[in-house]
């Protein structure tokens, strides 16, 4: 009896790995032709370039002190000027990038990794658990964000490290809430009922099933969610409360230069324009990853 030769390819695997290539290809098609989105990528690419670069880019050391040049306006010696310790706000500024922008990024994936598993568990099971894990957020939302911060901040003390986990921990109910709407949007479909009735463990089930589809939602809200961040670590230093001098973080030299606003306004104005530039990037392209990655947004009209 002969035995039926096996084919070189399931084709129902076929069909779902070319369903996810359309997918991939129409995500970045939607990407390329939304402009203010590539826009805010390229902005973010600079700062990042600026910030792996910062000690070969930088014309000056960004803490030594000149006193004779202090509060110098922006010229050929200091292309931004100086601050009041005649320090090359240039290269404050360059140095600041890698200050600043990790703290964006760092205080996001405090806030992904508890408020992501916290929504996962409480979309996942419901139940008390989902009441429980849903009030305790509901009290930290009754609180402003930066307010939070404030308070998380004073209790571990000041420092760069200190405003991340902060702030972190102030953005977990956000991402708690927008990762238990898309675990609940899926727990109910086909294939995780098939993954179930296979025999498949709990966390198997959330981790292999589940997360990878509800990432596009998780992932816009962490896009956008660093904007937050990068302002929320800026007024926490503006305050006194983040980066400690002379660690040259954007918003504590935003911090130190308020005192001469009428005479020496160039001490504010950069480190201010650099905050907004890469906040405005960053909404920008988070708006278009939500447009590219949500399929009620996507046009395929081409």
């Amino acid at each position: 009896m002969k035995t039926q030769p096996v084919p070189d390819y399931c084709p129902s695997a076929a069909a779902a790995v070319a369903e996810h290539r359309k997918r991939v290809s129409d995500f970045w098609w939607q990407l390329r032709r939304n402009r203010l989105a590539l826009c805010g990528a390229a902005v973010l690419a600079f700062f990042t370039v600026v910030a792996l670069l910062a000690p070969w880019l930088a014309p000056y050391s960004p803490t030594a002190q000149n006193l004779p040049a202090s509060l110098q306006p922006p010229g050929p010696a200091h292309l931004l000027g100086t601050d009041e310790f005649g320090r090359d706000i240039l290269s404050r500024i360059i140095f600041g990038a890698r200050f600043s922008l990790p703290v964006g990024f760092f205080s996001v994936a405090i806030a992904l990794a508890g408020g992501g598993l916290l929504g996962m568990l409480a979309g996942y099971y419901g139940g008390r658990l989902d009441n429980l894990i849903m009030r305790v957020m509901d009290v930290m939302l009754a609180l402003p964000t930066i307010l939070l911060a404030i308070v998380i901040v004073t209790a571990l003390g000041p420092g760069l490290t200190n405003v991340m986990v902060a702030v972190g921990i102030s953005l977990i109910p956000n991402f708690a809430r927008v990762a238990k709407a898309a675990v609940l949007g899926v727990r109910e479909l086909e294939y995780v009922e098939a993954a179930r009735a296979s025999g498949a463990g709990t966390l198997r089930v959330i981790f292999r099933h589940i997360l990878p589809n509800s990432l596009a939602p998780i992932i816009v809200q962490g896009t956008l969610s660093v904007a937050g961040a990068i302002l929320s670590a800026a007024a926490l230093s503006f305050i006194g409360l983040g980066a400690q001098p002379p660690t040259p973080e954007w918003g504590s030299m935003l911090s130190s230069g308020r005192a001469f606003l009428r005479d020496a306004p160039h001490v504010t104005t950069f480190p201010g324009l650099a905050i907004l530039l890469t906040v405005l990037a960053l909404n920008l392209f988070g708006d278009g990853l939500r447009d590219a990655l949500d399929p009620r947004l996507r046009q395929f009209n081409r």
